[in-house]
């Protein structure tokens, strides 16, 4: 994802569903990588069951992917169109 497209969802993540985060980065792109392009977002959150609800609905409208481990999140998009790549633990 592009810069901007990443602001508008960091914005709608964290105003629209009061995801709270301690801090949060974006990460460079990264031509080599697999699994994603453009920018990735990085989160240190602790998501309830709602959270992570909300976080799904908005990244299926984004067309994003998830990555959730301890207590950080990473937010990604995927080079794959496949819709349910998320992975919440």
């Amino acid at each position: 994802m592009n810069k901007q497209e990443a602001s508008a969802f960091l914005k709608e993540l964290l105003t629209t569903c009061k995801i709270e985060s301690d801090s949060y980065i974006f990460i460079d792109p990264n031509p080599q990588d697999a699994l994603s392009t453009g920018f990735k977002i990085r989160l240190k959150t602790v998501l309830n069951n709602e959270g992570r609800y909300q976080l799904k609905e908005i990244t299926k409208k984004y067309n994003l992917a998830v990555i959730e481990e301890q207590n950080q999140i990473t937010v990604y998009k995927p080079k794959s169109n496949n819709r349910d790549n998320i992975i919440l633990k």
